[in-house]
Parts: C-alpha cells; structure tokens; sequence
C-alpha cells in the first residue's frame, strides 16, 4: 500500500475536544550544546535538554539533519535554521527526524528549510512548536505515532503536503499557519483515527497541483475537523473516509476549476459525517457538495452557505 505520508509505497461516533498536550520531560537536565561545525546526522540519544548554536546546512550530504532516538528530549534550535537542498525520495532525509519508540520529545524555536521532509515526528506525546518548515520536497511535518501535537507553527512551500498525518492516532495539528503547500494543507490518512485539527489558518494551498486544497480526510474516522480559516484553497474541506466531524470553519472563496473549487465536499466513502456550524462561501463549484444521494447517512445542519449540490437529487439535506 502506497502511503500518503511518506509519498511513497510501504500502505457510534467519539469526538474529543483539542486540548494542549503536556509533555512529562523532567526538569533536571543540564543544557548540552549541538554545534554544527560537528556537522550533520548528529543524534541525540539520551535524555535531555539540547540547543542548537548556530545554522546547519546539509545540503550536499543526502542525510537527516539532527536525529533524536532518546525519550524525554527537549530540543532547541534558539532561532537558528537546519536546511538542505537535497531532494531524493529514494532516501529518508528529513531536517529533524524522531523515530518511532521514543517518547516526551519537545522540538521549539527555528527553522528546517527543504530536505524531503521538514520534520518526521514518529514517536508518541511529543510536541512541536514554534517551527518553521519550509520548502520540503515532499511534507513539510510528516506525523505519525500517539498523542503528538503541532501548535504555533509555520508550514509553507512544501512540494506534496503541509502536514501529513499517517497511521496515527490523537495527533492535534492547533494554532499554525498552514499555507502554501503544492497539495493539501492538512492530510489524513493510513487508518488515522481520532485526531484533531483545531484553530489553524490553512490558506492558498493545492493550488499549484490543480488538486486537494485546504484539509483532506483520506483515511480515518472520529477525527474532528473544528474552528479553522480555511481560505483561497483549490477545494476547502474535502472527506473520503466515514465517521468524522466538521464544525466551526470558516471556509471562503475555494478556487478550483471544473467540478473542483468546493468550499465543504463529501465523497461517497465519506458516509455518516457531521457538518454542522460552518460558514462557506464565495467557492467557485459549490458551497457545498454530497456525493451520497439524499446525503445519505451525513448529516448537514446550521452552516451558513449559498450553493449546495447532492447526488441524486435536492440539496435539501444540506443546511
């Protein structure tokens, strides 16, 4: 099974309330400095409390960046950037790659420009914030693991998708500016169950790919989609897997071509999905769109739209 995340082959409803992770790191730790005369695929292997002293560039070595495989990790980049110019989707290069079987990882403060992959984050209860991603060939921040959260981020220019959420569970993507991105802002999927994406500015992206757009639910259920700007994408919301929830967004002025450009779309894998509470407007296909005839098992109510189309028959069901 192909999986989106990597961009490459490998493969009754609950919904929560995004709330702020906090990470159990210890206070103990002593500052160790990362200096990058020392170069990079450093890798920080014990628990800790690092900072970053000054810019890494990795372009040229086809390689991560930093690499954290400890648990209780805190990491700094004190404002300073990781980047690299190379680009090969037969590797795994990230700027800051977290594996899965750690845990309470922290990565603040910077930026990772370019690499494959901005930031992998595999591990579970682990948190960025405060980032810059900028330029990956492939995902900005590729997310997978438990109980990771990305909060007060920038995710932009990315050459596939802003953030890419896969295999993973109770991920919350909150308070980032999302925008940009050559395909989808926020992407899950990989049988990605009961995440959230809460709060964020998720404009201008698909765009580019003449595809996808602000968030794409591929593969999931129970995920919560809530209180989002969703603005100027090519479609806004887009749903293709059953069981979710869509509320409080702000989605205006979709842009797609031909049957595209939808502010709220729901694809007929997309059954038993709540939509209730959003404002749409100004798209260029349709406010709205059911692709199950009467709707289905979908259920529309108190969104603020003008256009709305249903397979089938009367748009009725919308409201």
């Amino acid at each position: 099974m192909c999986n989106r995340i990597q961009s490459r082959c490998l493969g009754t409803m609950l919904f929560g309330v995004a709330t702020v992770l906090l990470l159990a790191v210890s206070p103990a730790f002593a500052l160790t400095t990362i200096d990058p005369a020392d170069g990079c695929a450093q890798t920080l292997g014990t628990a800790g409390e690092y900072v970053l002293t000054g810019d890494l560039n990795c372009s040229g070595t086809f390689g991560n960046g930093i690499n954290i495989t400890a648990s209780n990790v805190i990491f700094h980049l004190a404002g300073h950037t990781i980047s690299s110019t190379d680009c090969d989707l037969t590797k795994a290069i990230s700027g800051i790659s977290v594996p899965g079987g750690s845990s309470n990882v922290l990565i603040d403060g910077g930026m990772v420009s370019g690499f494959n992959d901005g930031i992998l984050l595999y591990s579970s209860s682990s948190r960025v914030r405060g980032m810059t991603a900028t330029g990956a060939c492939a995902f900005g921040m590729a997310i997978s693991g438990q109980d990771n959260q990305v909060d007060t981020s920038v995710v932009t220019g990315s050459h596939l998708d802003g953030i890419g959420i896969g295999s993973a569970s109770g991920i919350r993507i909150m308070a980032n500016d999302i925008s940009g991105n050559f395909r989808v802002g926020v992407d899950i999927s990989n049988f990605s169950n009961n995440n959230t994406v809460a709060g964020n500015v998720i404009n201008n992206n698909g765009i580019a790919a003449g595809e996808q757009g602000g968030v794409a639910i591929f593969n999931g259920t129970n995920n919560v989609i809530r209180g989002n700007t969703i603005n100027n994408n090519f479609d806004g919301i887009l749903i293709d897997s059953s069981g979710n929830l869509v509320e409080q967004n702000t989605v205006n002025g979709s842009v797609g071509n031909g049957a595209n450009g939808i502010g709220i779309a729901i694809n007929a894998s997309g059954a038993s999905t709540i939509v209730r509470g959003n404002t749409v407007l100004g798209s260029s296909s349709a406010d709205m769109s059911d692709s199950n005839p009467g709707c289905g098992t979908d259920y529309w109510t108190n969104n603020t739209f003008q256009t709305a189309v249903v397979v089938g028959g009367s748009p009725g069901c919308i409201q």
